[in-house]
């Protein structure tokens, strides 16, 4: 009976904080057997801890290349990187910062880093937003530019023709059979009798129509003469 009281109490596994004899006497016992086997170091040792218990102390506490003190700005910048590209594997990117623990990485994710990374976050998406409000209102400025030269355009384009339809018109007066006339009557007779200064009067500074008119009523016409 007794026998079985004393194998309870011995498989018993002691919980809670580390003494610092204990923490002496797994050192000890990690630097003869090394650092595997841990259920084995437990059970030899008589720590009465588990063997995931004594490595996780080891690991996080006892081990004598542990860094101390706060995260580098370098070792800030690995850790952002490696969270944004793994996401939350703290022992995946605990091997890429020697001295520092899985635990003590998350910790610090937690406590400083994740704050940090959300605010940057929000201060890029604020700054997207405003680079997108003023691209369409450079864009619509634009549009009302292009808009406005395709009026003054089409005013050009319209200034033009009605320039060639006078063109055309006047070519029209000056090619008419009572034009063509007139100028050959001018031009046979050397000098200017007064008659024919007054039919020239007539003609010029009228239109075709009032130029056939004058032909034929008009005083003193080329063919009086």
């Amino acid at each position: 009976m007794a026998y079985q009281v004393g194998m309870q109490e011995d498989s018993i596994v002691r919980k809670g904080p580390w003494l610092e004899e204990e923490d002496k006497r797994l050192a000890t016992f990690v630097t003869v057997m090394g650092e595997r086997r841990w259920d084995s170091i437990a059970r030899v040792s008589g720590l009465r801890r588990s063997g995931k218990s004594c490595r996780l102390r080891w690991l996080n506490y006892l081990r004598p290349d542990l860094k101390r003190g706060r995260m580098t700005t370098e070792e800030e910048r690995t850790i952002l990187q490696l969270q944004e590209q793994w996401g939350n594997k703290w022992s995946k990117i605990a091997r890429s910062l020697p001295g520092r623990t899985d635990n003590e990485i998350k910790n610090y994710w937690r406590t400083h880093l994740r704050k940090k990374v959300q605010e940057q976050k929000q201060e890029v998406s604020q700054e997207e937003r405003t680079n997108a409000a003023s691209t369409s209102t450079r864009s619509n400025e634009k549009t009302k530019f292009e808009h406005h030269d395709v009026l003054d355009i089409e005013d050009t384009s319209k200034d033009s023709v009605d320039g060639v339809h006078e063109l055309r018109n006047n070519a029209l007066l000056a090619s008419s059979p009572y034009e063509i006339s007139l100028l050959d009557w001018i031009s046979s007779s050397n000098q200017t009798s007064p008659k024919q200064q007054q039919a020239q009067n007539c003609f010029f500074g009228s239109s075709s129509t009032d130029a056939e008119i004058m032909l034929n009523y008009c005083p003193g016409s080329p063919w009086e003469i």
